[in-house]
């Protein structure tokens, strides 16, 4: 798989100015290709059961997640909050998805409206501000079919593991296990839990 990056993501971040700055504190986040995102990856081809299944991939960025998804035989739609990101997941779903190629589309987590339900929903580092728990939780309890999951990669952070304390406040039951990703000759544990309501615990695969 070949993915369209962006060559040096510091540049990015070098040319915000403070307007687009002060609007939610937006950081080009997207434009990396984060471990966790790998570990999304590997976690969607080694699971069974993808074929035929609705998909929603949460942050999507360059798109790895949703791809992965889609080439496992998901009805995967990707999306992201940055413009700039959907962009790039359009390109690299055109250029390394089987067809039906991924809906890529915007989204914001905090209205919603109109996304339909899915069976699973994928989200690779998406948990590292507090202000997005509730906004996620309620997109979740919105958006998942009434025996789907969410798959989550986060680099186990304790922002991280508050976000899944709140979850598992909010009902949710979790799966939990790590996985070392090398990244430029760095390792990073990356923790995947899998999310389901309550009843629908002990399916095999997804």
């Amino acid at each position: 798989m070949s993915l369209l990056r962006v060559r040096d993501a510091s540049k990015l971040l070098e040319a915000i100015d403070v307007e687009t700055f002060a609007e939610d504190e937006r950081l080009p986040y997207w434009a990396e290709l984060w471990p966790s995102a790998i570990a999304l990856a590997h976690w969607t081809l080694d699971t069974p059961g993808f074929r035929g299944r609705k998909v929603l991939e949460l942050g999507c960025g360059i798109g790895l997640g949703g791809i992965t998804a889609a080439r496992a035989g998901g009805a995967v739609t990707m999306t992201d909050y940055e413009d700039d990101a959907l962009l790039f997941a359009r390109y690299n779903a055109a250029k390394n998805a089987q067809q039906p190629l991924p809906v890529v589309r915007h989204l914001d987590w905090r209205s919603p409206r109109g996304i339909g339900t899915y069976d699973v929903i994928l989200g690779a580092d998406i948990v590292y501000e507090r202000r997005n728990f509730a906004p996620l939780l309620g997109l979740f309890r919105q958006a998942l079919s009434p025996e789907g999951c969410v798959m989550m990669t986060e680099p186990d952070r304790s922002i991280g593991r508050d976000f899944f304390s709140a979850a598992a406040a909010d009902g949710f039951l979790l799966e939990r296990r790590t996985t070392t990703v090398v990244r430029r000759n760095r390792p990073t544990t990356v923790t995947c839990t899998l999310l389901r309501e309550g009843s629908s615990r002990g399916r095999d695969g997804v």
